[in-house]
C-alpha cells in the first residue's frame, strides 16, 4: 500500500513546525519554505515518485531527451526545443506556486484563521519567532 495523504501531511507538518514567521504572522514565502524544509520537500518528493501514479523523474534524462530531440532538428529549428523547455519549466513553476497559496488558503481555514484579503505590507524589520501550534 503507498503514502496516504495523512503519510504525507505528517511530513508537511514536520516542515511547518519548523518555519519561522514574522511577530506579525506574515506568511513565509514559498522560496522562504524551500530553504527552511529542504529535507521534508525532498522526503515528500520522495514519496510522491514512489506512487505508481506520478513514476520516477528524472532531470539528467529529460536534458537528454530535449538534446537528442534538438540535434535532430535542422539547425533553424532548434530553438524551439528550448522555447518549449522553458514554457514547460514556467508552467511547472506557476503549478507549484499556485498549489503553494491554495494549500495555504486550506490549511488557514481549517485552522479558523482568516486569509489576507490583500497582500501585506513588506516590513523588514520584523524580528521571525517560532511558529506555534
Amino acid at each position: 500500500m503507498g503514502a496516504t495523504s495523512d503519510d504525507l501531511l505528517k511530513i508537511a507538518k514536520r516542515c511547518a513546525d519548523k518555519l519561522t514567521l514574522s511577530k506579525r504572522g506574515s506568511l513565509p514565502a514559498l522560496e522562504d519554505i524551500e530553504e527552511q524544509c529542504e529535507d521534508e520537500i525532498e522526503e515528500l518528493l520522495s514519496v510522491l515518485q514512489e506512487e505508481d501514479v506520478f513514476g520516477q523523474v528524472d532531470l539528467g534524462q529529460q536534458q537528454k531527451l530535449a538534446d537528442r530531440i534538438e540535434a535532430a532538428l535542422p539547425e533553424n529549428r532548434r530553438g524551439l526545443v528550448a522555447e518549449l523547455t522553458d514554457q514547460h519549466t514556467r508552467h511547472v513553476w506557476l503549478q507549484q506556486e499556485a498549489a503553494y497559496h491554495l494549500g495555504l488558503a486550506v490549511g488557514m481555514r481549517l485552522a479558523g484563521r482568516k486569509a489576507p484579503e490583500e497582500a501585506p505590507e513588506e516590513d523588514d524589520e520584523d524580528e521571525e519567532e517560532e511558529w506555534k501550534d
